[in-house]
């Protein structure tokens, strides 16, 4: 690792939808994470994994993303 990057946090969310079924929903939800309000990417932030389930009681997602960064505050 570069002296450059010590310093940096990691910061990870989780965000828990009430959406599986519709796939292209979950999935844009995801990219809408990884973008800023003018639609440019965010470098730093990556989704991590997509997770899910649904049957005829449960239709969850859970989407899991991280950012490294220096200031929480902005995280």
């Amino acid at each position: 690792m570069s002296s450059s990057r010590l310093g940096l946090c990691l910061a990870a969310c989780l965000l828990n939808i009430s959406e599986a079924i519709r796939k292209y929903i979950v999935e844009n939800i995801a990219k809408a994470a990884l973008l800023e309000k003018n639609g440019h990417r965010y470098p730093e932030v990556s989704v991590l994994n997509i997770f899910s389930f649904s049957d005829q009681d449960y239709n969850r997602s859970i989407i899991k993303h991280k950012k490294l960064t220096d200031n929480f505050q902005q995280a």
